[in-house]
């Protein structure tokens, strides 16, 4: 299936303001198939300037998760590239369904 750039990241901006989960969406793309991708300058600088949007998008979903965990953690120091360590009573598992 191909997806056309600008179709995949108005998709995955919806996504992330609905709240639905963007995954099953990036997992579905055949990422050497994308097509409609930048042809000028101008373009580039555009479709720059969405994929900055989508990331403060994202960093701003992220907000309440990374202050919960700071709050968890006693010893809330900044890390090396804003990473905060995770307190040790809390374990992270991630498994996918196929």
């Amino acid at each position: 299936m191909l997806h056309s750039l600008p179709t995949l990241l108005a998709e995955l901006e919806h996504r992330l303001i609905a709240g639905e989960d963007p995954l099953p969406l990036l997992g579905s793309v055949r990422w050497p198939e994308v097509i409609d991708w930048p042809k000028d300058r101008e373009e580039a600088l555009r479709l720059r300037q969405r994929l900055a949007s989508i990331q403060a998008l994202i960093h701003g979903l992220q907000a309440p998760l990374r202050a919960t965990l700071m709050g968890l953690n006693q010893e809330a120091a900044y890390q090396r590239k804003g990473s905060i360590p995770l307190p040790a009573s809390l374990s992270l598992k991630f498994q996918q369904s196929v």
